[in-house]
């Protein structure tokens, strides 16, 4: 990283530009651009961006997080590389992304998860955010992005979030319940927020839950090896964000994560640590009843 360059905006080391040039599929893919860079970070999903930006956050020392980023393991098990000197560098002249650019500002990290705001540099309408994931319906809003969390669901305790696919940190699946004849699959963050909160969110008034068990075959793996299984489950809805639990059934790991972000990360942790997704796994399948 080069050595921060005066800007023309007052405090520019505090500002981001996010250009972005596609939504398709809700695969959010851009460029990050800041004063210190010579050059833009390109990004191929929102889960990239927002490493990219803990990254600069953590080597400008703004803005300071106040709570360490929780992991499934005490120390760091090597795996693929999640720094930003690994994100593909753009040419160093700016250009405005196809569908939008904006200039974020994070002001504090508390609770795990972001606080600050965006402005929209084509409008100059600024949308203050005190959760990354209110940040993320901001996006879906402005970009065109179809659905939304639908405030009732099913009224589960808990999911299970299974990691089929990975590739340049995007990853997609299914989220499944025992009870819950349908697996909801998912394709990008936006997807994975939306079904997770429809299987764990209250039922509508007058509603009764099913009571049905589905049989399911499953695939036990034995080390780094995809698919990766989660079981989530939300216990509070507090600073706008999630809190709860995540187990990675496969290392038999279990963690509590205090926001949106946390948990996306400590997903992104699991499949950055596994490797050969693009290899058939040995494996025992059983019939859970």
């Amino acid at each position: 990283m080069s050595v921060s360059r005066t800007g023309a905006l007052q405090e520019s080391y505090k500002y981001y530009t996010i250009s972005i040039d596609g939504f398709d599929g809700r695969l959010l893919r851009g460029q990050v651009y800041h004063s210190s860079l010579d050059h833009g970070l390109q990004f191929r999903s929102l889960s990239e961006m927002a490493f990219i930006l803990e990254g600069m956050f953590e080597r400008l020392h703004y803005p300071m997080k106040s709570v360490d980023q929780r992991n499934f393991h005490k120390k760091y098990l090597p795996g693929k590389s999640r720094d930003i000197s690994d994100s593909q560098d753009v040419e160093e002249k700016k250009t405005e992304g196809s569908l939008g650019e904006f200039r974020l500002h994070v002001k504090y990290r508390f609770h795990a998860t972001w606080q600050g705001d965006i402005k929209n540099l084509k409008d100059g309408k600024i949308f203050p955010f005190l959760s990354f994931l209110e940040l993320m319906e901001y996006f879906n809003r402005t970009l065109g992005g179809d659905g939304g969390e639908n405030p009732f669901g099913l009224g589960k305790k808990m999911c299970e979030v299974i990691v089929r696919n990975y590739e340049d940190f995007a990853m997609s699946g299914d989220v499944s319940h025992p009870a819950v004849d349908k697996r909801m699959d998912f394709c990008n963050e936006f997807d994975l927020r939306e079904e997770i909160g429809y299987m764990l969110n209250p039922l509508p008034v007058g509603a009764e839950e099913e009571k049905l068990i589905v049989p399911r075959t499953v695939t036990v793996s034995a080390g780094n090896f995809g698919p990766a299984t989660f079981v989530v489950r939300i216990l509070f809805r507090r600073n706008a964000t999630w809190q709860g639990t995540i187990c990675w059934k496969e290392k038999r790991c279990q963690v509590s994560f205090r926001s949106f972000l946390e948990m996306l990360l400590l997903m992104q942790d699991a499949a950055l640590c596994s490797e050969a997704w693009d290899e058939e796994p040995e494996g025992t399948a059983a019939v859970l009843a």
